[in-house]
Formats: C-alpha cells, sequence, structure tokens
C-alpha cells in the first residue's frame, strides 16, 4: 500500500506541483491560484500544505493571516482532495499550524447547497456557519460549477474548542422544506432552531443544467442570507439534509 506523504510548500517545485493540482481539481477554469503567490505567501509564513502518493500530489490546502470580526485568523482560502480522509487530515494539520502560531481562529467559505460541504464542517469539524455572502466569487467559469452563482456561507473554527454538534432542542421549525426535490420557503420561526433544508444531489442538477438549481440557490439565500447577517448560526446538520439554524443567545 504506498504511503500518503505531508509536506509543506517551500520550494518553487513545490509551489507548482500545488498549483498545477488545483488547477486540475477545477478543471477548465481559471487559475485557481498561480504559484508565484503561493511562493509570496509562504515566505512571510502563509499555510501550504499539500499531500503526495507515488510522488504525485493526491490533495492540498493554502490560507493566510487576517482579521474576521475582531479576532485573528488562518484563513483557509482552497482546499482539495482526490482521496478519501486526505481533506480531514489537512484540517487537522491547519489546526495545528494556527495553534502554533497562537492563532485563535481558522475561517474559511464554502457552497451553502453541498450537502457533504455542510456535513463535513458543521458536524465532523464542527465549525460554526456565522455568515452568508451572495455571489461572493461571481458566476463562476470552472467545469464542476459553470454558469452557477458563488454564493458562500463563512465557517469559523476555534482551534483550541471540541464544541460537540449536538442539538437538545427538539422543536424545531422547517425554514426551507424539500417538497419532492422543490425547495419550498416557510420563513423562519424565531426564538427556536430552525431547519434549512438543501437540494438531494447539487451537482447533478449543475451538470444536467436543471432549473431546480437556481430555484434551490435562490430559496436557500433567501432563508440564511438574513437570518445569518442577524447573528443566527448554523451548528450543525440533521440527517445530512438540512442545516440547524440556531438563533442568537440572547434571542428571546
Amino acid at each position: 500500500m504506498s504511503e500518503v506523504v505531508f509536506s509543506s510548500a517551500n520550494t518553487p517545485q513545490d509551489a507548482n506541483a500545488v498549483a498545477d493540482f488545483f488547477h486540475k481539481v477545477w478543471a477548465n477554469g481559471p487559475e485557481v491560484i498561480p504559484m508565484d503567490l503561493i511562493i509570496a505567501m509562504t515566505h512571510v509564513d502563509a499555510f501550504c500544505e499539500f499531500a503526495t502518493k507515488n510522488g504525485t500530489v493526491v490533495a492540498a490546502s493554502t490560507g493566510f493571516r487576517g482579521m474576521y470580526r475582531g479576532h485573528h485568523v488562518l484563513h483557509s482560502h482552497v482546499t482539495a482532495s482526490v482521496e478519501p480522509g486526505l481533506g480531514y487530515q489537512l484540517k487537522l494539520r491547519q489546526r495545528q499550524w494556527a495553534q502554533d502560531r497562537s492563532i485563535p481562529f481558522i475561517t474559511w467559505t464554502f457552497d451553502p447547497l453541498v450537502r457533504r460541504n455542510g456535513f463535513f464542517n458543521m458536524v465532523k469539524l464542527a465549525a460554526i456557519g456565522v455568515e452568508y455572502s451572495p455571489n461572493f466569487y461571481g458566476v463562476m467559469l470552472d467545469s464542476i460549477n459553470a454558469g452557477d452563482e458563488s454564493d458562500r456561507v463563512t465557517a469559523i473554527w476555534d482551534v483550541n474548542s471540541f464544541r460537540s454538534p449536538i442539538h437538545m432542542d427538539e422543536q424545531r421549525h422547517a425554514a426551507l422544506s424539500d417538497d419532492n426535490g422543490t425547495p419550498v420557503i416557510h420563513g423562519v420561526q424565531p426564538g427556536i432552531e430552525n431547519t434549512v433544508h438543501l437540494p438531494h444531489d447539487v451537482e447533478s442538477l449543475r451538470a444536467t443544467q436543471d432549473p431546480r438549481l437556481s430555484q434551490w440557490r435562490r430559496a436557500v439565500r433567501d432563508v440564511l442570507d438574513p437570518a445569518l447577517n442577524s447573528r443566527w448560526t448554523l451548528t450543525g446538520m440533521l440527517n445530512r439534509e438540512a442545516y440547524i439554524l440556531t438563533p442568537p443567545k440572547d434571542a428571546a
């Protein structure tokens, strides 16, 4: 069995290999992050690590330091893996990197329509979704996301906390439900946890140019944009199908 080796991108050759890997993952689109920028970032102690198997890059992640809501953060700009489990390993390596530098939080953005991303972020890592940004990067051009708007949720991860995504509130309201593949908005009910359902397979909707993709995009945006930007948070998932939307702690 081939061994997976993790390394930091410390040379131009490393940076070029990482840049090529990202470009292959997001095929037929613009360059994700150029190798010269990777070199410049790591020169001033940004995060860039990658994993190789049989000498081939199979996972990589880059991030840079910043400020978010008054906190020092490592902002994880892009992470990709073509081998199961390596994305999680890279996140753990990010956490250790941040802890070693006394950086208390890691942030990143993700597409809220992708169920597996939501589960990975909200449940496996126990990060919290705190901000909604419509069409954050503009309309996407790569072959995976082509033509779709780039709505993103910002996740924040406390590197010194091991929050369990367990919810005691059994009274939940469906702010957005799934009616046989079509989104139905019921509105957010204040004071209790709400659920926000997601499409079953957003990748298939994109690939087939299904008109329901734009319906789901708009429906999730209409629910989450005002909620997250009014201090509600995404704190977990229900059956890998719906976000758990939690009211502010001081809500009546």
